[in-house]
């Protein structure tokens, strides 16, 4: 706040007052909003901490509805970040090599686990590569 902001708010006592239009925001910002966006998420969690036994689990209570009702954009955010950080540290041809890798060891964990999809498909890949 500037000097002069803060000298406009002073009382009687020399203390700064919260105006009616601040008190009226402070009250509709402890009460939670849905968590449609991230920063929803954020306000929710920051005003739950007070009540809560900590920032993590206020946290955790407030990103619940929003993992819910949006999880595979929480997914693919999330795998974005890993292939990001993948090839910022290791390089674009050893994140291709793991993902192939990756989605090999997929394919075969489907086919072990008997799903007659996976089985249809390698049988039919196997009679094309004979």
């Amino acid at each position: 706040m500037t000097q002069s902001a803060m000298k406009m708010n002073l009382g009687t006592s020399g203390t700064a007052r919260p105006s009616a239009a601040s008190t009226s925001r402070d009250r509709d910002a402890d009460a939670p909003r849905p968590a449609d966006t991230p920063s929803d998420v954020i306000a929710n969690a920051a005003s739950e901490t007070k009540h809560d036994r900590g920032v993590y689990a206020s946290m955790k209570r407030a990103m619940a509805p929003y993992v819910e009702n949006h999880s595979h954009a929480v997914l693919y955010g999330v795998i974005g970040f890993v292939a990001a950080a993948l090839i910022l540290i290791v390089g674009f041809w050893p994140t291709v090599l793991l993902a192939v890798f990756a989605a090999v060891g997929v394919v075969v964990g489907k086919y072990r686990d008997g799903d007659r999809a996976t089985r249809e498909r390698m049988r039919h890949f196997l009679d094309r590569v004979n």
